[in-house]
């Protein structure tokens, strides 16, 4: 499905067409999904959140602008509501390190941020170590190693420029970079 795919679907759906709006969730439940799950490491939590997200896109579908990506809008109300969600649970949030660090760096004070990051991109302590990071860092390095997005669709889901979007994905590395140094 292509992004004139996406707005085909969409308009059929403001048209009352609600069956097509299953194409959409089919389509997209599964990345908006990992975004979330990869933000709180809770999969009840990530599909309830993933529920929300397509209760709040069909319900708001009208807002839309069909000029911009349909996976772009989507990401941008996961976020949202992860922000909202962590706003909620920020007096009780406790972040999991005391857990059995995994990895395959040898000798990470001698590599850059970006080996780094890209060496433990499939990692479960790479994930912890993001989930330390600040919101916008965090969701600057899902969107760019877990979904792949541009930095002008980050810049989008976020709602900064473009080259605040790189500034903030270096100082993401760099700060994930430390984190692994210090042994977090």
């Amino acid at each position: 499905m292509s992004f004139d795919d996406d707005v085909r679907i969409v308009k059929r759906v403001r048209r009352g067409d609600r069956e097509s709006f299953a194409l959409l969730v089919e389509k997209y439940e599964r990345p908006i999904f990992s975004f979330i799950y990869h933000f709180f490491n809770d999969y009840a939590l990530a599909e309830d959140l993933t529920q929300e997200v397509f209760l709040r896109s069909y319900r708001f579908i009208r807002t839309y602008d069909t000029k911009q990506k349909f996976s772009t809008w989507l990401f941008t109300i996961a976020r949202n509501l992860c922000i909202d969600e962590m706003r909620k649970r920020e007096k009780e949030r406790t972040l999991p390190i005391d857990e059995v660090r995994g990895g395959n760096i040898e000798n990470p004070s001698s590599r850059n941020p970006e080996d780094i990051a890209e060496a433990l991109s499939d990692s479960a302590f790479l994930k912890r170590l993001i989930a330390k990071l600040p919101e916008r860092y965090r969701t600057a390095l899902l969107l760019f190693y877990f979904h792949e997005m541009s930095y002008e669709e980050i810049s989008s889901v976020m709602g900064i420029s473009m080259a605040n979007t790189k500034i903030i994905l270096f100082r993401a590395k760099k700060m994930l970079s430390d984190l692994y140094r210090k042994g977090e």
